[in-house]
């Protein structure tokens, strides 16, 4: 598993009003089935809202997608394996069926990759997310992943990784996909399994519970279809004490090259029909 560079989330000041606003959305929202403490903004087919902000706020660009709102890393950021990363709206975007679409693009002669990070914490719970693209098509460069991280914390730890790609330097034919709690070198620490082309639309899912004394539980699933009851492709569960703690933890979704290498012989793109969370 590559180390992931991470950047502090400057978080903008709207006063005690926007506050109290912000506290009332968030119970809002999860009445209605949307992560607590992450408030929706605005309509979730927005697009990006300008480019790259203020100086010392690396993640400047609002997203409303899927009942959360994200920041997209900007122009010049540095992503996992240190890709060069990007919020323009050709890499970026949400169509009018309210899908998210993610691309990586050349940019004066550079390929770059996306990252997105969920506003505000997250929390223990169920994450659903269904992808309505042939993942097994992937270049073997190309490297989708959802994941649970808290930012500064020490390498190789507090992370719940759902990804799909072939990572030739750690998975063997035929996988192309693996579930994993940090640090996946640990034994037990991780999951592979084949995803094939014909595979799409695809459910993948993990859902992360409260700890029972000094343990914790991730429970993952990956399904062909876009249900909880469409067929069962693997699942897999972790127990042990390296899970995170609810605490400073973000929601990512990330789409990058593995080394920044060009992508060679299949898809660098993907379309995320919708993810949406369930408290446990």
């Amino acid at each position: 598993m590559p180390s992931r560079s991470r950047v502090k989330l400057s978080r903008p000041f709207f006063g005690l009003v926007a506050a109290s606003v912000a506290s009332l959305l968030a119970l809002s929202n999860a009445a209605l089935g949307a992560a607590p403490a992450n408030p929706v903004t605005g309509s979730r087919r927005a697009g990006l809202i300008g480019n790259p902000g203020p100086a010392g706020n690396p993640f400047a660009s609002p997203l409303n997608w899927s009942g959360f709102a994200w920041t997209v890393s900007p122009n010049g950021a540095q992503g996992p394996e240190n890709v060069r990363l990007t919020n323009s709206s050709n890499a970026v975007y949400v169509d009018a069926q309210g899908r998210l679409h993610l691309d990586i693009i050349q940019l004066q002669g550079s390929w770059h990759s996306v990252e997105l990070r969920t506003q505000y914490p997250v929390t223990y719970g169920q994450y659903r997310l269904i992808i309505d693209t042939a993942t097994g098509r992937f270049s073997d460069r190309t490297v989708f992943g959802m994941f649970a991280y808290r930012p500064h914390a020490k390498k190789y730890t507090n992370e719940i990784d759902v990804e799909n790609s072939r990572f030739p330097r750690y998975l063997p034919p035929p996988f192309n996909a693996q579930f994993a709690v940090q640090p996946y070198t640990a034994a037990h620490h991780e999951h592979h399994y084949q995803i094939k082309p014909s595979y799409s639309p695809l459910f993948e899912q993990f859902t992360w519970y409260p700890p029972s004394g000094n343990k914790g539980t991730v429970a993952f699933e990956t399904r062909v279809g876009a249900t909880s009851h469409s067929p069962l492709l693997t699942r897999w569960k972790y127990y042990g004490e390296s899970d995170p703690v609810d605490r400073n933890v973000y929601l990512y979704l990330t789409l990058w090259l593995n080394h920044g290498l060009p992508p060679q012989h299949g898809t660098h793109s993907i379309i995320l029909r919708s993810l949406k969370y369930h408290g446990v």
